[in-house]
């Protein structure tokens, strides 16, 4: 998977939108996911496997986990630290305190697919915007569970 165009692609269509998010915000793995149309881990394992070029080039340390939590992985500490210094509020438990103050819904980033078309958020910041009720970008219709739009 790594090393396929789809991964490149993905991955750039990841990083476009991390590195996008605003100074002292965050965003889930799950709206990023949502937002693509991927699932949330594969969000998460591009964050994860990130070499050191494209961790100092993105601020891959505002995504965090479904909640606000975040991850118990090697660079833990760094990235409350980080949040810390931004002024994002993270509990001793590893937890960012009033996610939705904080929280960005609205990620905007151009596909990196030639010739896709991504729709562009609404008022509400629906990245279904235009679709009929009820439809979903991802495969199958369904809704995207514990996802609020502002």
């Amino acid at each position: 998977m790594a090393g396929s165009p789809a991964y490149s692609l993905m991955k750039a269509d990841v990083l476009a939108i991390v590195g996008a998010l605003p100074y002292g915000r965050v965003t889930t793995h799950a709206l990023i996911g949502a937002r693509l149309s991927v699932m949330p881990r594969h969000v998460a394992y591009i964050l994860a496997t990130l070499d050191d070029i494209d961790r100092n080039r993105v601020p891959w340390h505002r995504v965090v986990a479904q909640g606000g939590a975040i991850g118990r992985h090697k660079r833990r500490d760094d990235q409350i630290s980080r949040l810390r210094a931004e002024g994002v509020p993270v509990s001793a438990a590893g937890i960012v305190a009033g996610l939705d103050g904080v929280v960005v819904t609205r990620l905007a980033a151009e596909r990196s697919r030639p010739g896709s078309r991504q729709a562009t958020p609404d008022e509400t910041g629906s990245a279904n915007a235009g679709m009929e009720p009820g439809a979903s970008r991802a495969r199958g219709r369904f809704e995207h569970p514990g996802i609020r739009l502002k």
